[in-house]
Order: structure tokens, then C-alpha cells, then sequence
């Protein structure tokens, strides 16, 4: 019960790699999400997050109507598999200083898992301890 699939979301939200900066940041702000997937001829080429859209973008005092979602994205995906457990992705994400991460399962990218997912995680696992 420990495995990441019980905790990551399965909505996979994605765009263009075409799409704008401000199209990126506004369907981040119409689906609640810190990410994004970056879609290219139907396969995803990389991810953005609200962290890149503030050191790419904003502090660069870039247009983000002007720039692409190609330009500022971060590759390769890090993903992990959908099996492991929620310790080896804190440990993972950790390591790459990421705060999203990819969940897969044979090599299929299926959902994301947050650094906010783990909340509901140690909730579930120490919040009701009997006494």
C-alpha cells in the first residue's frame, strides 16, 4: 500500500510544445496543477513546472506570450515505475532536486506524483495510529 500508484494523480495534463508560456501557466492555473507534460507528434518530450516558468520566464523578463513551451521545458522526463515505493520516489525526487516526478509502467508514463502527494501518503500511513 506503500507503492506510488495509490497516490499519484492519474490526470495526465499536458500541451504543446508549441504552446506559449502563458498557455502553459494558465492551463496549469484552469486544472490546480504545478506541472505540465510537454506533448510533441504525440509523445511527451518534457515537463514544465511553475519553478520553471519563474526562473525561465519571469525572471528573464521574457514575454511569456512569446515564448514556447520548447524553449523552457526540462528533459529528459524523470519518472519512476508505478510499483515502487513512495520512499524510492522521495529519495529520487530528492536527488534530482525535482518536485515532480513521472509515474510509469512499462516505460508508459500513466500519472504524476507531486511533492504534495506525499501529504496525503503520511497522512494515510501515520495519521490514525491507534493507542
Amino acid at each position: 500500500m506503500d507503492e506510488v500508484k495509490f497516490f499519484m494523480a492519474q490526470d495526465i495534463i499536458s500541451v504543446s510544445s508549441k504552446a506559449s508560456a502563458t498557455e502553459v501557466a494558465q492551463t496549469m492555473v484552469d486544472t490546480k496543477t504545478g506541472s505540465v507534460l510537454i506533448e510533441k507528434d504525440g509523445e511527451y518530450v518534457g515537463i514544465l513546472t511553475e519553478g520553471d516558468l519563474s526562473q525561465r520566464v519571469i525572471a528573464k523578463l521574457k514575454k511569456p506570450i512569446d515564448v514556447q513551451a520548447a524553449s523552457i521545458m526540462s528533459q529528459p522526463i524523470i519518472s519512476i515505475e508505478s510499483n515502487q515505493l513512495m520512499a524510492t520516489a522521495f529519495l529520487t525526487m530528492g536527488k534530482h532536486r525535482i518536485r515532480h516526478i513521472a509515474v510509469s509502467e512499462n516505460k508508459k508514463i500513466v500519472g504524476m506524483l507531486s511533492i504534495n502527494d506525499f501529504s496525503a501518503y503520511y497522512v494515510k500511513k501515520f495519521g490514525k495510529q491507534k493507542k
